[in-house]
C-alpha cells in the first residue's frame, strides 16, 4: 500500500511537470546501468554456513543505486542461481528498496540448496541484483552478476526412480522420495536385482535434468557398499547386484557414504543386521539417537557398511538392536572370531582391554568395513 501510494504521488507530480513540457519529453529515457555495481561481496568472497549459527547472516549486500532520468519508486530485488546456469531459474532472496540486504543463514542455506548447492561441499553461487522502476512500461535492469561461494549445510528431499525400483519405474508417476535429515538422505523401497533394473537419484522431482548418477557420488569421493554398482549403461546408472527386496538406503552426506541394509520387517530395526559399536565408529561408545552404525546383511553370508573409521581407537560388533542400549543383546569382540577361523585385515587388532574389542590402527577416514561369514574374512577397503 504505501509502495503504491508513492508511486501515486510520483505519478501526479510527473504529470505536472509533463503538462509544462513538449510532447518529446513524455517518453521514458533509458537507464543508465554502467554504475549499477554490487560493491559487497567482492567477487569469489566465500562463506561457511552453520546450523549451530542459524540467525547469524548468510550473506550482506550493499549496491550503487540505478539510475533512471524518469523520477520512480526503484525496487530492488536480489536473485541468486547456480554457477554456469546463466539465471536461467533465478531465486529471489528478497526485496527492498535500500541499497543493501542481509539475509539470515538459514534462509540463505535453504535458497542455495534449492539453487543446486551441494552440501558440506563448496558452491559457487551467482548472485545479481534486479532493479524495478515502478514507472509504467519500464522494464528490469540487471547489475553485474558476482560469485558467491557458499558452503551449505543440510538437504532437501530428494527423488529416486528407475525400472530398478518396481514401486516407482522410469517415471514420476510414483517416484520413491528421499527424506532429508541433517544432512543424511534415507529411504525405503522395494529393489530387483536383474541386468537393465537400473535406478537414479534426482534434485527435483519432474526434472530429469537434475538426476545424480553414480559417477556423480564417486567424483565426490562417496564410498558405496559393494552390492550397488555402476550400471554402465548409456546414463551410468545405479544397479543392485544383491538379492531381490526390501532395503533402507542411506546417502549420508556428511561422511560420503551410500549405504544398504535389508528391511524384511516393519520395524525400525532388522533382526538379521549386526551393529558397530565404539570409539572408532562415529557415534562413539552409545546407543542414543541414531549413534550406532548398522551392518546390514547386503548377501548372503554377507555384512557390509561403508563408515568413518578413526584410528586408533575401538569398537565391537553387537548382533541386536532393540532401540535402547542393546548391550545385552549379544555381541562379537576380536578373540571370538580369532577363535572360530576368521582371517582378520591387518588394520584391526586386538585392543587387549578389558572386553578384548577391535581396534583400528589404519588411517582415519571413510572405509568399507565388511564381514564375510562364509569365507570367514573381515576386511576394510
Amino acid at each position: 500500500m504505501k509502495n503504491t501510494f508513492k508511486i501515486l504521488i510520483a505519478a501526479i507530480a510527473f504529470v505536472g511537470i509533463s503538462s509544462c513540457t513538449d510532447e518529446n519529453n513524455l517518453k521514458i529515457s533509458d537507464p543508465t546501468t554502467e554504475t549499477f555495481l554490487i560493491k559487497t561481496p567482492l567477487n569469489g568472497d566465500s562463506i561457511i554456513l552453520s546450523e549451530t549459527t542459524p540467525t547469524n547472516p548468510g550473506i550482506s549486500l550493499t549496491w550503487n543505486p540505478m539510475n533512471y532520468t524518469t523520477p520512480a519508486v526503484i525496487s530492488y530485488t536480489v536473485q541468486i542461481a547456480k554457477d554456469g546456469t546463466d539465471f536461467a531459474e533465478p531465486i529471489d532472496l528478497g526485496t527492498t528498496t535500500d541499497l543493501f540486504a542481509t539475509f539470515q543463514s538459514m534462509d540463505f542455506n535453504l535458497k542455495c540448496l534449492t539453487a543446486g548447492a551441494v552440501p558440506f561441499v563448496q558452491t559457487a553461487i551467482n548472485v545479481r541484483v534486479k532493479s524495478t522502476s515502478g514507472t509504467v512500461g519500464a522494464q528490469p535492469v540487471y547489475s553485474n552478476s558476482i560469485v558467491y561461494l557458499v558452503t551449505a549445510y543440510g538437504c532437501l528431499n530428494q527423488y529416486a526412480v528407475g525400472q530398478g525400483l518396481p514401486q516407482s519405474g522410469w517415471n514420476w508417476n510414483s517416484p520413491r522420495t528421499l527424506l532429508c535429515d541433517n544432512g543424511v538422505l534415507t529411504m525405503t523401497a522395494d529393489f530387483l536385482n536383474g541386468p537393465s533394473d537400473t535406478f537414479r537419484f534426482f534434485t527435483t522431482q519432474g526434472d530429469w535434468s537434475t538426476g545424480k548418477n553414480y559417477p556423480y557420488y564417486t567424483g565426490l569421493n562417496y564410498k558405496i557398499v559393494s552390492t550397488l554398482v555402476n550400471a554402465a549403461d548409456g546414463d551410468q546408472n545405479f544397479r543392485n547386484v544383491g538379492p531381490a527386496g526390501k532395503y533402507k538406503l542411506t546417502i549420508d552426506s556428511n561422511n560420503k557414504t551410500i549405504n544398504v541394509a535389508p528391511r524384511t520387517t516393519t520395524g525400525a530395526f532388522e533382526p538379521t543386521s549386526n551393529w558397530l559399536v565404539g570409539a572408532a565408529t562415529p557415534g562413539g561408545w552409545s546407543w542414543s539417537g541414531n549413534n550406532e552404525t548398522e551392518l546390514g546383511l547386503v548377501n548372503t553370508g554377507i555384512y557390509e557398511v561403508a563408515l568413518k573409521l578413526t584410528s586408533d581407537n575401538t569398537f565391537r560388533v553387537f548382533l541386536g538392536n532393540n532401540g535402547g542400549d542393546s548391550w545385552g543383546l549379544g555381541d562379537r569382540n576380536y578373540p571370538w572370531y580369532v577363535s572360530n577361523g576368521y582371517t582378520i585385515d591387518s588394520e584391526l587388532i586386538n585392543a587387549n582391554d578389558g572386553d578384548s574389542n577391535f581396534k583400528y590402527t589404519g588411517p582415519t577416514g571413510v572405509r568399507l568395513f565388511k564381514i564375510n561369514t562364509i569365507t570367514k574374512v573381515i576386511s576394510v577397503d
